[in-house]
């Protein structure tokens, strides 16, 4: 089968397509102002260049920023809230809280709520918590509403009436009327992105889905013309944020879905080449140009996260749970008013990129930082086919940084190398050491243009023994657009005493949510043999403000099985929050059903280790940074493309590929594995 899969990143983006015998990979510059570009000009190389049919090929997965960047930005469409009478604040309201950074500023203000009040309306309905209509709601009012809209330009509703997730009766009444007076404008109902209890969260979520629409679907329907017009037969698919595939259809019906789209790709990525690495439990990182982005995988799952806060707003859809800072290769260096070096989140980008791209950009950042230890090799760049001038990151570094603080060119990069790195580690423990697992016990897989050559930094800070890259860490992303298959969550709110559920009330209930499941799937085109389902329970203390996801990997059939459950509840407990309450009642809140559709995929076997000599390999040798010796080391110099299965690298050397570049240390060994990973831990 002949898949394609393309991920835009915030600097270059990166496609690959595989047969199940070759693959082949291209990587362009990324185009912010519109990000469609350049996936749209990978595809014209490869027609063009390579003389690829995109008539031949069965699969083509995308995945996309768009729907980040528009919420970031505040870029997405003028967007009305529907809601109950009297609630029409709710958004404001939110929750009781501050982000960390926040906590001790008193003049801290909440970010503006992506509705604003004059957009906010109500309507005279009410639906109480047991779904039992005690205020109708009125066709007519529904309709003086809709004048109101069109007199507003409205480009998006989202609906959220009170228990709407019992019975939408209400929902689907406002959403018939106001789709018959705004024919074209997306309307969104709380019942169908988020059937759960907790009014603001529901709110907030459909908010946000609703105000990412009219941007997602423009993006989207473009993006389905133009590769038709390249000559693609068979299905677009979307990376959704929980990494999993969509088809546009149903991408433009769950905008929010796409919020993680880009990173998510990567994690998948990572938990596939794991598990064939050998490494079932792995901590991924993928450094790009912009971001770092950090997850957790556990028995070759990659771990979701059902409450995300997005802008300081509620966003409670299950999503990877990833951390994401700013630090990247283009992330800047930059003092603070105390004259403190800061290395970013602010980042130069594709556009104008690291001042050693020669391409206007004046500021230091830590693709130049690399540059001048020695770590980058200026000639290597992109194999050769970019050119970069260290001139130019020296004269950044010595007028920003060096200069300014009193220090050599080389200790001043060399400091931004330090804090960056500190910077990922930290995000590193939020998915580790802080969720109560224990870093020690993973490996760190490394992907990304920049990943590899920080890795080793990383896991010698929180002791990880073992980092893996991939064979081509620069498109990782995009090659987890490959092995992803169709994926669709449900969930359903069911409150009830865990101790007075009976297997057969929990079995009945999940055949409901599997029924909604298949009709997706359905329409997706995946073949029952092809489906997989996975279930879960949202459970938690009686009087708890928060749940944990304790899965089901078979449906309890007797007592004892629902015993287990809960005990298995207890345990979660004290290795999240570190205490556990066995005599405290305990309650499910909601069932979650995770239904997968697979796609065909290519298991290539490992190759037979050879020799363990790569002497064919290396291309010399050069000085380079060494951080545990303060000062400059003869590494040498391998090519990538030439080592094979069973070659054994000592450090220090530098292993350099047309997409990354990969640092092994004094004191740590690298190994070619049958896949062709890079594995490398410490000499004994």
């Amino acid at each position: 089968m002949k898949k394609i899969g393309i991920d835009i990143g915030g600097t270059f983006t990166d496609l690959v397509m595989t047969d199940g015998e070759t693959s082949l990979t291209l990587k362009v510059p990324s185009t912010p102002d519109n990000p469609g570009a350049a996936a749209l000009q990978a595809l014209r190389q490869l027609r063009e260049t390579h003389r690829v049919d995109l008539a031949t090929v069965e699969v083509l997965a995308h995945g996309t920023t768009v729907a980040t960047n528009a919420l970031l930005q505040r870029r997405g469409g003028k967007t009305a809230l529907i809601t109950t009478a009297g609630f029409r604040d709710v958004l404001e309201i939110a929750r009781l809280g501050r982000p960390p950074k926040a906590i001790h500023d008193v003049h801290y203000q909440h970010p503006e709520p992506i509705i604003p009040r004059p957009l906010r309306f109500e309507v005279d309905e009410r639906v109480n918590y047991r779904g039992e209509v005690e205020r109708p709601l009125q066709r007519d009012a529904v309709k003086a509403l809709a004048k109101a809209l069109r007199q507003h330009e409205i480009e998006s509703v989202a609906i959220c009436l009170l228990y709407s997730f019992i019975d939408p009766g209400h929902e689907r009444l406002v959403q018939t009327v106001i789709q018959e007076a705004l024919p074209g404008v997306p309307v969104l109902c709380s019942s169908d992105i988020l059937p759960e209890r907790r009014e603001y969260e529901r709110t907030s979520t459909t908010a946000i889905s609703a105000y990412l629409a009219p941007t997602v679907t423009d993006y989207i329907e473009r993006m389905v013309r133009e590769v038709s017009t390249q000559g693609l037969t068979q299905q677009l698919y979307i990376m959704q944020s929980n990494g999993g595939l969509n088809t546009p259809q149903t991408a433009v019906a769950s905008p929010g879905s796409l919020l993680l789209s880009g990173p998510a790709a990567g994690v998948v990525a990572a938990a596939d080449i794991g598990v064939r690495a050998g490494f079932p439990n792995a901590i991924s990182i993928d450094m790009g140009g912009t971001s770092f982005d950090v997850a957790l995988i556990q028995d070759g799952q990659c771990l979701l996260s059902t409450e995300t806060r997005l802008d300081e707003a509620a966003f409670h859809v299950p999503m990877l749970d990833i951390q994401t800072i700013g630090a990247g290769g283009g992330s800047m260096a930059w003092l603070d008013n105390a004259g403190r070096l800061r290395v970013g989140p602010q980042s130069a980008g594709a556009k104008p990129g690291p001042a050693c791209y020669g391409q206007g950009g004046t500021a230091p950042t830590v693709t130049d930082a690399n540059l001048l230890l020695g770590l980058i090799n200026p000639d290597h760049f992109l194999g050769g086919a970019m050119t970069i001038q260290p001139a130019l990151a020296e004269q950044a570094v010595r007028n920003h940084i060096a200069g300014p603080l009193g220090m050599s060119v080389q200790d001043a990069a060399a400091g931004i190398i330090r804090i960056v790195n500190a910077n990922m580690a930290g995000a590193t423990r939020l998915v580790s050491v802080e969720k109560g697992h224990d870093p020690r016990d993973f490996a760190l897989l490394a992907f990304g243009g920049a990943g590899p050559l920080h890795a080793v930094a990383i896991a010698e800070e929180l002791e990880i023994p073992w980092v893996a890259v991939p064979r081509y860490p620069g498109i990782t992303s995009a090659a987890g657009l490959v092995v992803a298959d169709i994926v669709h969550n449900v969930v359903q709110t069911s409150v009830a005493d865990l101790s007075q559920v009976t297997p057969a009330q929990l079995s009945q209930a999940f055949d409901a949510l599997q029924q909604r499941a298949d009709a997706r799937l359905e329409a997706d085109g995946a073949p029952q043999p092809q489906r997989r389902y996975e279930r879960s329970l949202d459970i938690k203390y009686v009087g708890q403000g928060y749940t944990l996801n304790i899965p089901l990997t078979d449906l309890p059939t007797g007592p004892l099985a629902l015993k287990t459950l809960t005990q298995n509840f207890h345990e979660r407990h004290e290795g999240f929050y570190g205490f556990r309450a066995d005599e405290e009642p305990v309650e499910m809140i909601n069932l979650r059903l995770r239904a997968t559709g697979m796609l065909d995929k290519d298991t290539p076997a490992p190759q037979p280790l050879g020799t363990r000599q790569p002497d064919a390999a290396c291309l010399g040798e050069r000085e380079a940074w060494v951080e545990a010796r303060q000062s400059l080391q003869r590494h040498a110099i391998y090519d990538r493309s030439r080592l094979a299965a069973g070659h054994v690298l000592t450090g220090p050397a530098i292993v350099e590929q047309i997409d990354s570049t990969t640092l092994i240390p004094p004191g740590w060994i690298c190994t070619v594995d049958g896949h062709h990973n890079l594995v490398l831990g410490k000499e004994e």
